[in-house]
């Protein structure tokens, strides 16, 4: 939640997220935003099966459960925060 807050706070840019790996915490974090900008689950899980690979690991499908039941009403948006917002 904490780095959802800094993410969303644009005084904060520019900002690099990313893991030890790249794919699967990073992921599984983006996942999460776009649970905030109201992607579609479908859309949400494309993406970060795309990044992260097609194994049907036992991590990988955790982090999809997770970004699934992530409750986004834990998180305050900031007015516009998504419009100086890029993810790459």
């Amino acid at each position: 939640i904490e780095g959802m807050r800094l993410v969303l706070e644009p005084r904060n840019y520019p900002l690099l997220v990313m893991c030890n790996a790249g794919s699967h915490q990073t992921g599984t974090f983006v996942g999460c935003l776009r649970k905030l900008q109201r992607w579609t689950l479908s859309s949400i899980l494309e993406e970060f099966r795309r990044y992260v690979g097609t194994s049907r690991s036992r991590s990988r499908l955790m982090n999809e459960q997770f970004i699934e039941l992530f409750d986004v009403d834990l998180i305050h948006v900031p007015e516009g925060a998504f419009s100086t917002l890029r993810l790459y």
